[in-house]
């Protein structure tokens, strides 16, 4: 029922403070409900009010009391919801960037969005609401039962019996509740995954006339998902229905028991009157705590998945902060291998390549043949389980994250582009960048005309992901950004990817620039893309299986060769048509 990971994560000083102020408020019901129980016993034995200036006055100061507590309450409820958002929230993100965007660890977008805006609101009325009312519940059914057993000792014991069934009730509920909660919340991620997948793809559904079976597919979903809430808020009438039992029949049995004892004399008149006043203060707390759980319950749930994203494996990195020379001049991989946890078979096995400063290098393969698993392995976000990738002679697994990320950059189709504006999309790259230098870096991708045709120039806002831009110039503002970052080694992953010709050819004219001076990885498909390149390697199966000058392998190769009959007879068919 409680998650001592939660305490681990957020100071619980404001939750501290919180229950204790529950308690104070308490105290002073206590206290008017025995001044009350005082001024009624008298008034029935002697037809008269004992003092109605001191009755007057404790109500008056409980209330006052009464009032200034609950605006404390509701302040430290806020201050801890607050900081149990800010803190999930921070650890979320912070585990995002560690894992990586292309890490197999790495949850969809859309599955992350919602665990951490719905499963951290969530969680944050478990820990800042139900938590303090379970804490609560324990010390003032603990402080009434010691004010009611001076005035009689059985039907105390008979309230002390029953407060614990609503917890009982609760942990029962929570053994059934597991699996429909946890159903209910993969029922509602997954039609959340396939209703943003199906609307981020929603142009090419229409193109294949795929979009009526793909929404049949979503309502089947959301019929799943409907059904899961109903099955879950049936199981929670169901237990309200059992926790008003215990509740009303605890009060009941607790009352009758007192007039029973009143009966036959063994309780005062006050007595009675405190366990009927106080047998509310005693049960209602408990059944609030019932109220808050059902409300809890798929926090409980959202904080099982939201530690289990926590405590994903990281990619590990060295401490070396530095390197021994000041630029990167080569890279070399000897005997390099991988394989997923989940993969007997190796996904990229025996690489033995050199990458060296002033040499435009690139890689071709079909799909599925490594090439991404090359680029993870370089760029240090996964770790080769075999062999060794050297910097300079110098192990890449002795370096730390922050050294990697110093000296190299990937930039793909995947790269991001901010909702703000061109200049501080730019400054990402550099933030000590000059305005000169962002011209500069513009004009080098042919960009500059058409910033400089904007009414706002460099303060130009793009749209998320830079939708108001064609794919073009999308890329090649990526592309001038990363050239402000002014890297020892390139990746480009696909960049020229689902863009205008001329696009593509003004990128690809500032890579083999930018090869002159650094090392540069270039990644395509296609193989007009790399004819110009001085090195090529050829991957298959997650092998570099042929590798070469373009113009040698045209002739001497096997793949290569056979890879460049299969795209020009594919191009000859696209021209014919």
């Amino acid at each position: 029922m409680i998650d001592k990971r939660l305490f681990q994560l957020v100071d619980s000083r404001s939750l501290v403070w919180l229950v204790l102020s529950k308690v104070m408020m308490l105290l002073f019901s206590i206290w008017l409900w025995l001044t009350i129980a005082a001024e009624l016993t008298f008034l029935l034995e002697n037809q008269t009010l004992k003092s109605p200036v001191y009755l007057m006055s404790v109500v008056v100061v409980v209330f006052i009391c009464k009032n200034f507590f609950i605006k404390r309450i509701e302040t430290f409820t806020y201050k801890s919801s607050a900081e149990l958002r800010l803190s999930f929230r921070e650890s979320v993100m912070k585990k995002a960037f560690k894992l990586g965007s292309d890490n197999r660890n790495q949850l969809p977008p859309t599955k992350l969005s919602q665990l951490m805006v719905d499963g951290v609101e969530q969680l944050e009325i478990y820990y800042a609401r139900f938590l303090p009312q379970l804490f609560y519940c324990g010390i003032s059914s603990v402080i009434i039962f010691i004010v009611l057993a001076n005035y009689s000792i059985k039907p105390a014991i008979a309230l002390l019996i029953c407060m614990p069934m609503i917890p009982i009730v609760i942990m029962v509920i929570m053994k059934i509740a597991k699996r429909i909660l946890k159903r209910y919340w993969d029922d509602y991620t997954d039609l959340g995954v396939r209703f943003h997948e199906n609307l981020m793809g929603l142009s090419v559904l229409k193109a294949f006339d795929q979009d009526k079976e793909k929404q049949k597919v979503v309502e089947k979903d959301a019929e799943v998902f409907r059904k899961s809430t109903m099955a879950l808020l049936s199981m929670q009438l169901n237990s309200i229905t059992v926790m008003d039992i215990i509740s009303y029949g605890g009060a009941g049995l607790s009352i009758g028991l007192a007039l029973l004892n009143f009966s036959n004399g063994s309780i005062s008149i006050m007595g009675l009157l405190m366990f009927i006043l106080l047998s509310a203060e005693f049960f209602i707390p408990m059944r609030q705590l019932g109220s808050l759980f059902h409300v809890a319950m798929n926090g409980i749930s959202a904080s099982d998945e939201l530690f289990s994203y926590l405590e994903l494996e990281e990619p590990e990195y060295g401490e070396q902060n530095q390197l021994s020379l000041q630029a990167l001049k080569e890279i070399a991989c000897e005997e390099v291998g991988f394989t997923y946890d989940t993969s007997s078979s190796f996904s990229a096995n025996d690489i033995n390549v050199t990458l060296k400063q002033g040499t435009f290098t690139a890689v071709i393969g079909k799909s599925g043949s490594g090439k991404s698993t090359l680029v993870k392995l370089l760029s240090g976000e996964l770790k080769n389980t075999a062999g060794h990738i050297y910097w300079n002679e110098e192990k890449m697994s002795s370096f730390s994250r922050s050294l990697i990320e110093e000296h190299m950059m990937v930039i793909n189709n995947h790269s991001y582009l901010y909702g703000t504006t061109i200049r501080e999309n730019l400054l990402l790259g550099n933030p000590s960048a000059t305005e000169e230098m962002l011209w500069d870096v513009l004009k080098q991708v042919r960009l500059e005309e058409f910033v400089k045709s904007q009414a706002k120039k460099l303060d130009t806002p793009l749209t998320e992901n830079g939708q108001n831009l064609s794919g073009g110039q999308r890329q090649r503002l990526i592309l001038a950004r990363a050239l402000l970052k002014k890297c020892d080694f390139y990746i480009f992953d696909e960049i020229t990817s689902g863009i205008d010709i001329e696009s593509e050819n003004y990128i690809l004219e500032v890579i083999k620039d930018l090869a002159k001076h650094s090392i540069v990885l270039f990644i395509s498909h296609r193989l007009y893309n790399v004819v110009d390149a001085d090195h090529l390697l050829v991957m298959e199966a997650g092998q570099v299986v042929e590798q070469g000058s373009p113009n040698d392998l045209v002739t001497s190769s096997t793949y290569f060769k056979t890879y460049f009959e299969e795209e020009k007879m594919l191009q000859e068919v696209l021209d014919n048509e």
